[in-house]
């Protein structure tokens, strides 16, 4: 998994000047997840979220996800927090986020924070690629993944996605549309 990060990187940051298009840090989203846990706890749900640009560097997001596992069980997330934007050249933004998680499972509560960094390239008017890792400190310990996504647009503010976060407990997929305006 490790390999795919660093590839999608390489190719972010060879993609040539001319075939990106501006970025854009305000959103909704709405995606259907796939989670396959440690120790064949599996399940599915959904996720809503958006993000808000403040200015050319700075925006807040937040996400809600509901889960259903295997055995019965559910799950909430909630996570709120800000991010800042570095465009280092019309190729390629750095992306920095400092979030807030609030985790439930059944009768199971924690939260804690987190820290992520990566990339975020969108390669012509169509198609855009990121890449990341996060640090997420709960206090029942801490987890660091990485996160991997691409878009497909369909029109100026629409896309179909998808990503994978991979963590050591557990992966999600993701597949969702967004709308930006």
């Amino acid at each position: 998994m490790k390999r795919i990060a660093l590839f999608a990187a390489i190719a972010a940051l060879c993609a040539p000047s001319a075939l990106l298009a501006d970025m854009n840090y305000t959103n909704f989203e709405v995606d259907y997840l796939d989670l396959d846990g440690d120790g064949g706890v599996n399940g599915d749900g959904f996720q809503i979220g958006g993000s808000w640009e403040l200015n050319d560097q700075f925006h807040l997001f937040g996400s809600w996800q509901d889960q259903s596992f295997d055995g019965g069980f559910d799950g909430e997330t909630l996570e709120l927090g800000g991010g800042w934007s570095h465009e280092f050249s019309d190729t390629l933004d750095f992306v920095g986020t400092l979030s807030f998680l609030d985790a439930e499972i059944e009768s199971f509560s924690d939260d804690g924070l987190a820290l992520g960094g990566g990339i975020r390239s969108r390669l012509g008017e169509s198609f855009e690629l990121d890449a990341g890792l996060k640090y997420v400190d709960f206090d029942s310990g801490s987890d660091t993944g990485i996160e991997l996504g691409g878009r497909y647009y369909f029109n100026d503010s629409m896309a179909l996605g998808a990503s994978l976060d991979s963590f050591d407990n557990a992966d999600t997929l993701r597949l969702g549309f967004r709308w930006e305006f």
